[in-house]
């Protein structure tokens, strides 16, 4: 069994700066994707009563509920569930398999009061989504989210040692490359990494790392292309993952089908007058699916990696959500 752990007396500020590696904690300054705001006269059709859910088999596990991890008078922070896209677009194809998108579970369960997404998670993904019921308040939590912090944490393949280099002795080191987006467009992406904890192979027991990511650029799946292309791609992701992992990880050890294992655990917006006087900082504990993962398979490297995120504030499990239901569902 490899159990990683740095050195408590190596932090962020003291770590030398190599190929991956910075000489300090990342900053945070994630630029959002644009979000199409409504004028006034669409925002006030919006306010209606929601419309029965509907009925299919992409959508039918859904029980007409959300989750509220934080919320203030401008803003709403809710616990985006794997399997489902943020919004329809022609990119997910969401609306041909009728699904039900957050973005209308989140107007529903409120009974159909406008709200606009500041950022965007993907479909496998999980964790922290934030939601802006406002014009005004939409365009300034975009502002503040290009300086705020997002703290994810992600299952990978391997044990964090590649090609001699071990992650694990590393604490928080820097990934900075091109990457296209969705039409081919490249630009220069960098996002921070902190490997936590590994294990070998053994019976019953997959090959994988416990990391934390935070992402310094909003680039297009920048972090499961950078994880990838330092050959420790996510479970589960089927775009820029290892179909023979994934399949491995089905077949072997629970993985959910449509489920990658990237969460978004804390999103950190300082204050921003007047719509975040008191700024955000929610955490989204890991749902049930992935802990089991981590319970079942990786119980070991679950526990070596507790005093590393004690250390970063984070906590996996935890914390109260107040659940939303579509109004008659109740």
């Amino acid at each position: 069994l490899l159990l990683g752990q740095t050195k408590p007396s190596q932090t962020p500020s003291s770590m030398m700066e190599s190929t991956f590696s910075a000489s300090s904690i990342p900053p945070s300054s994630e630029a959002p994707p644009p979000v199409v705001v409504p004028n006034e006269k669409e925002q006030q059709q919006q306010h209606h009563p929601p419309p029965p859910p509907h009925h299919n088999s992409a959508s039918a596990s859904w029980d007409g509920s959300i989750q509220i991890v934080e919320q203030g008078k401008y803003h709403m922070v809710v616990a985006k569930p794997p399997s489902v896209v943020c919004h329809h677009s022609d990119y997910t194809g969401s609306k041909s398999r009728r699904e039900i998108p957050m973005l209308q579970r989140v107007r529903d369960a409120l009974g159909g009061v406008r709200q606009n997404p500041i950022h965007r998670l993907d479909r496998g993904a999980s964790g922290c989504l934030l939601f802006a019921n406002t014009t005004e308040a939409t365009t300034a939590l975009q502002a503040a989210l290009a300086g705020g912090e997002k703290t994810y944490v992600a299952i990978v393949r391997g044990e964090g040692f590649v090609k001699g280099v071990d992650f694990l002795e590393k604490g928080w080191f820097k990934e900075s490359r091109e990457i296209g987006d969705e039409s081919g467009t490249k630009n220069t992406a960098t996002t921070w990494f902190r490997f936590l904890a590994a294990q070998g192979e053994g019976e019953g027991r997959p090959r994988a790392s416990l990391v934390l990511c935070r992402p310094e650029t909003g680039r297009w799946h920048q972090i499961r292309k950078h994880l990838n292309g330092i050959c420790c791609p996510i479970i589960g992701d089927t775009s820029h993952g290892a179909g023979k992992t994934n399949r491995e990880w089905k077949e072997k050890y629970g993985l959910p089908g449509e489920r990658t294992c990237l969460h978004l655990l804390r999103l950190k917006i300082k204050p921003t007058e007047p719509f975040l006087p008191d700024g955000i900082d929610a955490v989204c504990p890991l749902p049930k699916d992935m802990m089991d993962l981590l319970q079942n398979n990786m119980q070991d490297v679950l526990k070596a990696a507790e005093p590393m995120l004690e250390e970063e504030g984070l906590a996996l499990a935890g914390g109260e959500l107040t659940t939303v239901t579509v109004p008659g569902q109740e």
